[in-house]
């Protein structure tokens, strides 16, 4: 039996599951499916580093990608006095 239908990705925002068959997405996009508010900022995680994703950058998905989504203006916060 041929299946037809389109694959379907795993991806993770917040380290919560989500499913999708597209194979690119917007950073509005992801953030829709992931529920997260539209003034949050999205970032793809890239091992320990995390790649900041515009509303309007198309992302390739993969599978089990991962998303990290925060309120706007907390990223970077840190004291970097050591």
């Amino acid at each position: 039996m041929p299946d037809h239908e389109k694959e379907q990705f795993t991806i993770f925002v917040n380290n919560q599951a989500f499913t999708t068959n597209e194979h690119k997405l917007t950073g509005a996009q992801v953030k829709a499916i992931a529920g997260v508010p539209n003034d949050y900022e999205l970032f793809e995680v890239k091992g320990d580093k995390t790649v900041p994703i515009g509303d309007s950058q198309e992302v390739q998905i993969h599978e089990k990608i991962h998303f990290r989504a925060i309120p706007a203006g907390t990223f970077g916060i840190r004291d970097s006095s050591s």
